[in-house]
């Protein structure tokens, strides 16, 4: 495998060293203003130069064979992007090479990434016989529109045309936008963002107002108008896990559950807990003892021992068929993810690490909850995967190169 990245982009990290080495507080305000606006253009180009090469990447399948990802969750996952952006960025390399004068214009700087990704977007609604027309103009108005008045000009150039679309072809098209992203953020916090339909924003609203209660706006109420509508989005999904029918997950219906170590049970509430024995969720976001002991106030619980000696935690050979039991104990014993390193997709299969077909046994240290992707990388993507004496997790490549890392609970001996 080649880790030397090429020289022109040493030679570009050492020209950006340079500039970062500069004391901007000694420039004048006149060289000042003009950097700015040429570092601005530096990043424009730059977006286009990535743009080429994560297409590249994609087309080759390049950071499958290197590091056992596809390029938008290699983005997520080992360069730490937020799903919203690394889909942007793909979207952007894989569509761009089909509209070669917004291509030229990020390139030579004279459009953001932004309103190339706006036009990008656009032209695709647009009937492919006025697509050259309309791409031409829009580069030409990106001079003085933000990529919110792109979006705009889009449908008013269409119907200059006499291509414009009907009403229901907007709705379709404005409804073929709504999307909500929820991810993990710093310290366990979490963001919500997305764009609604109109009927699932006002059936929010109504339900968020609701869920506020009294509480709001009263003289003992400190919350933050914000605060409170997350508080009320809480009570909103907790009373629907509390009374919705809901499918099984995992052999069970969702809930949420909170893993604690039991050396932090021990300890008195009036002194502290040490960060690393903080109490879990499913997903591994950590939570303040108090509020665990507030949540374990109404609560189910579901005590797990991870104990080979027991065997309610292994099946052998009898059956391929995996324990509610096993699924729950491997679940908490890693998390509740995927065991490649850093993977962030949800889990979607318990795979017996030793095949069962190859004589594994149906136990929990045969246990591995992967995602469809790696699930399929072990089968038919030329990968393997095994456990060593320490309990990792061992992937290899095809080319022999190994990744590894322990589950996230150590499993007692």
């Amino acid at each position: 495998m080649v880790s030397t990245a090429p020289s022109a982009i040493t030679q570009l990290s050492a020209a950006l060293a340079a500039v970062a080495a500069l004391d901007v507080h000694d420039l004048p305000d006149g060289a000042l203003v003009c950097g700015l606006a040429e570092l601005l253009t530096l990043e424009a180009q730059l977006h286009a130069v990535q743009a080429r090469w994560l297409g590249a990447a994609d087309t080759r399948d390049a950071t499958v064979a290197e590091c056992g990802r596809s390029t938008r969750w290699w983005l997520i996952e080992e360069c730490n992007l937020g799903r919203a952006d690394a889909g942007g960025r793909m979207r952007l390399a894989q569509q761009l090479p089909a509209f070669p004068c917004v291509e030229g214009a990020l390139a030579a700087g004279d459009v953001t990434a932004a309103q190339a990704g706006v036009m990008v977007s656009g032209l695709l609604s647009c009937p492919a016989e006025v697509r050259d027309v309309v791409e031409k103009e829009l580069v030409a108005l990106a001079a003085t529109f933000t990529p919110f008045h792109l979006s705009q000009a889009v449908e008013t150039i269409l119907a200059r045309l006499g291509a414009g679309q009907d009403e229901a072809e907007r709705a379709a098209r404005r409804y073929g936008r709504r999307g909500v992203d929820l991810d993990q953020t710093f310290a366990g916090t979490g963001s919500l963002s997305g764009t609604l339909t109109p009927e699932t924003y006002e059936a929010l609203r109504l339900a968020l107002a609701a869920a506020e209660g009294s509480s709001a706006g009263s003289p003992e109420d400190d919350r933050t108008a914000a605060q409170r509508r997350h508080d009320a989005l809480g009570a909103v999904a907790q009373h629907y896990l509390a009374h919705a029918e809901l499918p099984a997950v995992l052999g069970e219906r969702p809930r949420v559950v909170v893993t604690v170590d039991a050396a932090s049970l021990r300890v008195p509430s009036s002194d502290a807990v040490p960060e690393q024995r903080w109490p879990t969720l499913d997903g591994g976001l950590p939570l303040p003892p108090e509020t665990a002991r507030r949540l374990a106030c109404d609560a189910q619980l579901l005590p797990v021992a991870f104990d080979r000696d027991t065997g309610a935690m292994e099946l052998g050979r009898t059956t391929r068929v995996w324990s509610q039991a096993i699924r729950r104990a491997a679940w908490l014993r890693d998390g509740g993810r995927c065991a490649f390193p850093k993977c962030r997709r949800p889990p979607a299969d318990l795979h017996h690490v030793v095949w069962w077909s190859r004589g594994g046994r149906t136990d929990l240290d045969n246990a591995a909850w992967l995602c469809n992707f790696h699930h399929w990388l072990v089968h038919e993507g030329g990968w393997s995967l095994r456990r060593d004496r320490a309990h990792r997790y061992v992937f290899t490549a095809a080319d022999g190169r190994e990744f590894g890392h322990p589950p996230r609970h150590t499993q007692p001996a």
